[in-house]
């Protein structure tokens, strides 16, 4: 077991520490930013889109591509991609398209294949984040990511990066069908590494962390300003906030 100083905060009791991936030890602005753009320039082939309506179609997702950074309020950095869909299909509804939330999620598959053959060129870690990792596992902690981007990305991403070691399971969006805020894929890391909730911590950059970690009964989570949403804003969620992971004690 150790404990985690953070803020004047003390964490104790700890054996098992789950991860959010990107915004956490991923930086989401580059990688989370090209994929949306492919998301949308496919839109706007399919359909015959205006070209003019690329930027405000990229902010409707939650991406500024003017300026290279996703919205701290964006749909993407509040919500697990079912609900994203949902939501960015009403959004096309309005602007007189008509188009299904199946084949939007079609088409979110199609990008994503192109996507991951050139993914790595746009996955930038985390230093921080993966130096805190490397600590963890140094104590003998086990750990595990919870992500809403696919199991096989993030094992990509593992390969390429040779993190393989650094973490004991993967729990992609694949991996239920439940979303993430359900609760249901943090309980599944906890049952893959036999984990007590109380003795585990959960880390992301998001508030749908802190709702995924609580709906499975893990009432300690760490949000990180690395991501889309900056601290004071995490302190609306979680009193356990942080500019970067480096700003935690492992004790």
């Amino acid at each position: 077991m150790i404990s985690l100083k953070l803020n004047g905060h003390i964490l104790d009791n700890i054996d098992t520490v789950l991860f959010d991936k990107d915004g956490t030890f991923i930086d989401l602005h580059y990688f989370w930013g090209k994929m949306t753009e492919l998301r949308v320039l496919e839109i706007i082939k399919r359909y015959n889109l205006d070209s003019s309506k690329f930027n405000d179609l990229c902010l409707k997702l939650g991406y500024n591509a003017q300026n290279g950074k996703m919205l701290c309020d964006g749909i993407t950095a509040l919500y697990s991609r079912p609900i994203i869909i949902q939501i960015f299909c009403k959004d096309l509804h309005n602007l007189g398209l008509k188009i299904t939330e199946k084949e939007l999620e079609v088409l979110f598959d199609y990008v994503n294949t192109i996507f991951y053959k050139d993914m790595i060129k746009y996955t930038k870690p985390i230093d921080s984040a993966i130096s805190f990792i490397q600590n963890l596992r140094k104590a003998k902690i086990k750990t595990g990511i919870v992500t809403s981007d696919s199991k096989e990305s993030s094992l990509l991403t593992l390969i390429h990066f040779g993190w393989e070691d650094l973490f004991d399971v993967v729990i992609g969006r694949e991996s239920t069908k439940e979303t993430k805020e359900s609760g249901v894929p943090v309980r599944l890391a906890l049952s893959s590494l036999s984990s007590n909730p109380n003795n585990t911590v959960m880390i992301g950059d998001a508030p749908m962390d802190y709702i995924a970690a609580s709906n499975a009964g893990v009432n300690r989570t760490i949000l990180v300003a690395t991501g889309q949403v900056c601290a004071n804003d995490l302190l609306k969620t979680s009193e356990y906030v942080v500019e970067s992971l480096d700003n935690i004690a492992i004790l």
